[in-house]
C-alpha cells in the first residue's frame, strides 16, 4: 500500500531530498511530502490533465483519489474566505460531481478535465459577470475545457479505451451522461461525495500527523476543521446552486452536442442537410419496444385523463373544442379537467420550446415557473406529455404579454397522452392489454396564434438538452441556426 502511495504522490511533486538521502526511512519527510501534496492548487492546467489521463487509464494507482482530495481542499479554502460567495459553492459541486463513484473511470476522467475549467470560471470570470450571466462569462474557460478534452479523447489509450467501452460518439455519450447527472442532482447525492472525500482526507491527515513535526501536526488538525465546517454548512449552500449548477451541466452538454457535429463534419466534409429532425411514428414507436425509457409509462390509463367535454367559451376567448378552427381544434382534449379561461396581464412572459422546424407562435406555452423547472428533454416530454414524434426540441423562445388589456388564454393541467396510430388506435406496449403513456400533469397554456405579435417575441435561444436524433441547419462551423419560424 505504501508503494502505491508513494507512486501516487510522486505523480504530484518530488519528495523531499531527505526522503533519499534516507533510505525511505524519515517517515517526517514522508508527512511533508503529503502535506505539500494536498496543499496543491486545482488551478494546475497539467496537473489537471495528467490526473484525469491516469484515471482513464489506471496508470498510477490512488492518483485519482488524492486529486479528489486536493481539490476538495482548495475548494473548502475558498468558501471558508466567503461562504457567502455562491459561485464558489458551485465550484465545490463540480468537484463533487467529478467523485460520483457510478460514473466510471472515462466519465469521471472526462468531467475532471471540462469542470477543472469550470470551477476557474467560477473563480476568475468575476462575481458581477457570473451573477449577469454565468455561462456567458464562463464560455472562455468552457472552451480552452473543450480544448483539453479533445487532447484527451485523442490518446492512443484512451482511444483504446473507448473501443473496448463499443463507445463510437464519446461526444454524444458524455453529452448525455452530463443531462444524466443534471437531471438526478441533489444534496443528498453532493453531500454523500463530500461525505466520501473527507474520509480520505482524514486518513492522509492522520499519517501527517502520526509522522509530522507538531506544527505539521496542528496544521494538519486546523485543515481538517476547516474542511469540516464547509460541510456544516454544505446542505445549505449546496441547495442554494442547485439550479445553476444543473444549468451549467446541460449547457456544457449542448456545447459537446456542438463538438459532436464539429466533427462528424471534419470526418465526412459534407455538411448536414437542412432537414426537419422530428422523429417519424414508426421510428418512436420500434424506440420504445426496443428498450423503453424511463420517461414513459406502460399501462391501461394514463394519470391525468383528459377532459371529455370542451369549456365554456367566455366573450373573451376564444373556441378550443372540436369546432375551432386549426390549429385550435381539439385544444381542450389536451388538458385535464380542471381548464381554465384567464387573462394574463401585460408583462407576463410565457416559454415554447420548439424544434429547428417548429412554428414559434404556435398554441402550447408555459409559465416562466413551469420552464425553471425543466433541465432535460425527458423532463419536459413527460410533464407535458410531446411525443417526439409530435414536436422536436433544442431551442426554446419567449414571449412577453404587450401593454393594454392582457391576453386571453387557457390554463390548467396537462392531461396524459397515450400513443397512437395516424388513424386513433391505441399502440400496443405487450400481450396485456397495456399502451404508452406520456404522464402530464404540469400546467400548461393554451393561446390563439392570432393575439401573438412578433414584436414581443425573444429570439431562440438554447434549451441545452440537445437536439432529438436527425439533421439540422447548421452555418459553416456547424454551430446549430437559431432562426426565427413565424407563420
Amino acid at each position: 500500500m505504501w508503494n502505491e502511495l508513494e507512486n501516487a504522490l510522486a505523480w504530484y511533486a518530488a519528495a523531499p531530498s531527505r526522503w533519499a538521502k534516507s533510505a525511505r526511512q524519515d517517515l517526517s519527510a514522508a508527512a511533508e511530502w503529503i502535506w505539500i501534496v494536498l496543499q496543491g492548487d486545482f488551478a494546475e492546467e497539467q496537473t489537471a490533465a495528467q490526473t484525469v489521463t491516469s484515471t482513464i487509464i489506471s496508470m498510477i494507482p490512488l492518483v485519482d483519489q488524492i486529486c479528489d482530495v486536493r481539490d476538495l481542499v482548495a475548494n473548502c479554502k475558498k468558501i471558508n474566505q466567503d461562504s457567502s460567495n455562491r459561485w464558489a459553492w458551485v465550484a465545490l459541486a463540480l468537484t463533487l460531481i467529478g467523485l460520483f463513484p457510478t460514473l466510471g473511470s472515462l466519465v469521471k476522467g472526462c468531467f475532471k478535465v471540462m469542470f477543472a475549467y469550470g470551477r476557474k470560471a467560477m473563480f476568475s470570470a468575476g462575481k458581477v459577470a457570473l451573477d449577469a450571466d454565468m455561462w456567458k462569462a464562463s464560455k472562455p474557460f468552457v472552451e480552452k475545457g473543450i480544448g483539453k478534452l479533445n487532447d484527451l479523447l485523442a490518446r492512443p489509450e484512451v482511444r483504446k479505451t473507448l473501443k473496448a467501452l463499443k463507445i463510437d460518439n464519446p461526444y454524444k455519450y458524455l453529452a448525455d451522461q452530463l443531462r444524466k447527472v443534471s437531471g438526478n442532482l441533489s444534496v443528498e447525492k453532493l453531500t454523500g461525495a463530500f461525505d466520501t472525500a473527507i474520509g480520505n482526507l482524514g486518513k492522509l491527515l492522520d499519517l501527517v500527523k502520526k509522522w509530522g513535526t507538531a506544527t505539521m501536526q496542528t496544521q494538519a488538525g486546523q485543515l481538517l476543521q476547516t474542511v469540516k465546517k464547509v460541510r456544516d454548512q454544505a446542505n445549505k449552500g449546496l441547495a442554494d446552486i442547485l439550479s445553476p449548477v444543473q444549468t451549467y451541466l446541460n449547457r456544457l452538454a449542448q456545447r459537446l452536442d456542438v463538438e459532436q457535429r464539429l466533427t462528424h463534419r471534419a470526418s465526412s466534409n459534407v455538411p448536414n442537410p437542412h432537414g426537419d429532425i422530428r422523429m417519424r411514428l414508426d421510428e418512436e414507436l420500434a424506440e420504445l419496444r426496443k428498450a423503453k425509457p424511463d420517461w414513459v409509462k406502460v399501462g391501461k390509463d394514463g394519470k391525468y385523463p383528459g377532459t371529455r367535454n370542451p369549456p365554456t367559451v367566455p366573450a373573451t376567448h376564444f373556441d378550443i373544442s372540436n369546432k375551432a378552427s386549426e390549429p385550435l381544434t381539439g385544444a381542450y382534449k389536451t388538458f385535464t379537467k380542471d381548464v381554465r379561461d384567464d387573462i394574463l396581464p401585460p408583462g407576463t412572459v410565457l416559454y415554447r420550446v420548439v424544434g429547428p422546424k417548429s412554428g414559434d407562435n404556435n398554441i402550447c406555452w408555459m409559465t416562466k415557473a413551469e420552464f425553471d423547472k425543466l433541465h432535460s428533454k425527458p423532463e419536459w416530454r413527460e410533464r407535458f406529455a410531446v411525443w417526439k414524434h409530435w414536436n422536436a426540441n433544442g431551442e426554446f423562445l419567449t414571449y412577453t404579454v404587450p401593454p393594454g388589456k392582457g391576453m386571453p388564454v387557457w390554463r390548467g393541467t396537462t392531461a396524459s397522452q397515450e400513443m397512437k396510430d395516424r388513424a386513433g388506435n391505441a399502440m400496443p406496449a405487450d400481450d396485456k392489454g397495456n399502451t404508452f403513456w406520456l404522464e402530464g400533469g404540469h400546467e400548461q397554456i393554451v393561446v390563439d396564434p392570432k393575439n401573438l405579435d412578433p414584436k414581443h417575441a425573444s429570439k431562440r435561444e438554447f434549451t441545452g438538452w440537445g437536439y432529438d436524433d436527425g439533421d439540422i441547419q447548421v452555418n459553416l462551423v456547424g454551430v446549430p441556426i437559431l432562426e426565427r419560424n413565424w407563420k
